[in-house]
């Protein structure tokens, strides 16, 4: 199975593992993912923590870099670069949302 996909264009340059990144690539999430995301913050209390966890769980590259990705990788990023990587997280969530349901038989 293929993971989905979103890419997105960074509005500003975001610099990574020493390169440059003008887009970002993001998974869709899978139950697991939001759970590791909670061990390291409360979505609750500390939204943009868990958001930050669950980006790096889910980034599959920004620009040429593939990771491993940290949260701490996004605590320098600017307010308009995170706005694009919460945004972007936000469509991955609701990738194959729309896919038709599997035919049923009916009794």
């Amino acid at each position: 199975m293929t993971a989905l996909t979103v890419t997105r264009s960074l509005p500003k340059k975001w610099l990574i593992a020493g390169k440059a990144a003008t887009d970002i690539e993001i998974r869709e999430a899978t139950l697991g993912d939001y759970i590791e995301a909670e061990k390291e913050a409360n979505p609750t209390f500390a939204p943009n923590a868990f958001n930050a966890a669950l980006a790096a769980i889910t980034t599959v590259r920004a620009g040429a870099f593939t990771g491993p990705f940290v949260a701490g990788h996004f605590h320098a990023m600017g307010a308009a670069n995170w706005k694009v990587v919460r945004e972007a997280l936000q469509e991955a969530e609701a990738l194959g949302e729309d896919a038709p349901a599997a035919p049923t038989a009916n009794a």
